[in-house]
């Protein structure tokens, strides 16, 4: 792994371990393996470290929602999977997202993040629209503009309250209740069928 890289993994295991005030650019370092010096000519400053594993968490995410399946609806829940998956084992994509919700400083960053990961939701239940699995009457924006706060939502509610050990079954929550909602009659047994399949049946609290 190239040092960049190697700060940017470590940066984020001490950000989600003890968040940004606490996380100091000498235990980075050490977390690393590399003088403070290379860490500098990377990150100059906590804040540049900090957007840097912000924006690497954008790309991670981002990238799970490109593998578009021959059903957009079942590739949008399939997304949640993915990346309810890297919030549990992938501490760039878990400190991004704590850093982004946490800190007024990056409000920027992660508002563009939000708008850009709206447009691709949106255009996903765009397709699912045109597909016929989704009601007609809905709105792709707006429908976008709800999903990805629930899921925001969601994970914050489980890291809060589980530490994430109930994240799987709280998303699945989600899509079954989002899916009763907005599914066309003849697609809505199929779908649930693949929230079942992706996540389990295991109900939150079990």
């Amino acid at each position: 792994m190239e040092r960049r890289a190697l700060i940017l993994e470590a940066a984020a295991r001490e950000f989600e371990r003890v968040g940004y005030a606490a996380t100091t650019i000498a235990a980075v370092a050490r977390e690393a393996g590399v003088p403070q010096g290379t860490l500098h000519f990377h990150f100059p400053t906590k804040v540049s470290l900090a957007l840097g594993v912000i924006d690497e968490q954008n790309v991670r995410t981002f990238d799970v929602v490109s593998h578009v399946d021959s059903s957009p609806t079942v590739a949008l829940v399939a997304a949640s999977r993915g990346i309810a998956g890297m919030l549990l084992t992938d501490p760039v994509v878990s400190a991004g997202i704590r850093l982004s919700l946490e800190r007024g400083e990056f409000g920027a960053a992660t508002a563009a993040f939000y708008e850009q990961w709206i447009g691709g939701i949106s255009d996903l239940f765009r397709l699912s629209i045109a597909a016929g699995e989704l009601r007609t009457d809905l709105s792709a924006e707006e429908l976008g503009a709800t999903v990805v706060p629930m899921f925001t939502g969601v994970q914050l509610v489980s890291a809060v309250r589980t530490g994430r050990q109930d994240l799987f079954p709280a998303v699945a929550a989600m899509w079954r209740i989002v899916i009763a909602g907005i599914a066309a009659p003849r697609h809505r047994e199929r779908l649930l069928g693949v929230v079942a399949e992706l996540f389990g049946d295991q109900p939150v609290g079990a």
